[in-house]
């Protein structure tokens, strides 16, 4: 890791301990940047290490909402079992995506729209199950509180439990940012068939980036499902979460490892900011507003804001200082 993402992780470390001084309401605020953050982090395993891009996570995190929520609906299982069983279904989704995508050689932009058409087929034939709730979703009954049915009685430890699965996918993802499989990873991007002819599998890498992926964002859906206690397909199948999972990562840096989790900490709070501030006020001012703090940030950082300071840290470092000889 760089030092501009010892730094990073040292200001999210800080970050971290801030909510606890505040109300409800924006506890509320850091657990939902907490559990963005990490499907944010998540995503990047497979589309900025290995870029096998998606915009259609949104499958795994209904699979991981709908697998615990149906069987705690009618069968009154634990949480835990279907957090489990969610997060191995949404691994083998990822799995059938990525060899889809392989075995009809569908790279880039359209195997992105591949996996979206995936989530958009899920998200119909949920609106229309009726074991599901179809459309009309479900309502899960509250368990007693605490760790065994992950529903929590205060907003500090939802956060709690947010932070949690953040630490997850942030040892998840630096774990294969420096071991050989985030090598192997980051060889497939830059050039799949040069990485092919030094003996790595490209097949093995994607599918092995979308499993991993995929899993960790059924967990969020298990998670966030016990939080609001209601299922809908539109919550969990729609493309809202992968559209700021997206955003928050380009903006952070995508392909770094604290680059999804910089970007959800500053855009999430910014917008929940700009929306209490100016939503009532004027009519879409609030979206006006956050929607220029994405342009700033995108063309003061074109590199993502880890990587932007990283290559200016660099560059200094570099530069000659003056009066020095040189070289």
């Amino acid at each position: 890791m760089t030092r501009v993402e010892y730094g990073a992780c040292l200001v999210v470390l800080l970050g971290t301990l801030a909510p606890f001084w505040l109300g409800s309401y924006w506890l509320d605020i850091a657990f939902l940047t907490a559990m963005y953050a990490g499907i944010a982090s998540a995503w990047n395993v497979a589309g900025g290490f290995s870029g096998t891009a998606s915009f259609g996570h949104g499958l795994f995190f209904g699979i991981g909402a709908y697998t615990s929520g149906a069987l705690f609906y009618h069968f009154g299982t634990s949480p835990w079992l279907g957090l489990v069983l969610g997060a191995l279904l949404a691994a083998l989704a990822g799995v059938l995506i990525a060899w889809c995508g392989v075995r009809y050689s569908i790279r880039g932009l359209s195997f992105a729209v591949l996996t979206l058409a995936f989530a958009e087929i899920a998200w119909m034939f949920v609106s229309t199950f009726e074991p599901l709730g179809a459309s009309r979703g479900i309502s899960l009954p509250p368990g007693a509180p605490g760790l065994a049915s992950l529903q929590f009685p205060s907003a500090r430890t939802s956060f709690l439990a947010g932070l949690a699965f953040l630490a997850l996918c942030q040892a998840v993802a630096w774990t294969v940012h420096v071991t050989p499989l985030g090598f192997r990873f980051r060889a497939v991007r830059e050039n799949e068939k040069a990485a092919q002819a030094m003996g790595i599998n490209p097949v093995l890498v994607r599918v092995t980036a979308m499993a991993l992926s995929g899993a960790l964002t059924a967990i969020a859906g298990t998670i966030y499902a016990q939080y609001l206690l209601f299922l809908d397909p539109r919550t969990f199948f729609g493309p809202d979460v992968t559209i700021k999972v997206i955003l928050f990562t380009l903006v952070g840096g995508i392909g770094s490892v604290w680059g999804p989790v910089i970007g959800a900490a500053l855009l999430y709070p910014a917008g929940e900011w700009l929306r209490a501030a100016f939503g009532g006020q004027v009519p879409g001012l609030d979206i006006l507003f956050y929607g220029s703090l994405v342009m700033v940030c995108c063309l003061t950082f074109p590199s993502g804001i880890v990587g932007t300071i990283g290559r200016l840290v660099g560059h200094a470092k570099r530069s000659p200082t003056p009066g020095a000889p040189a070289a």
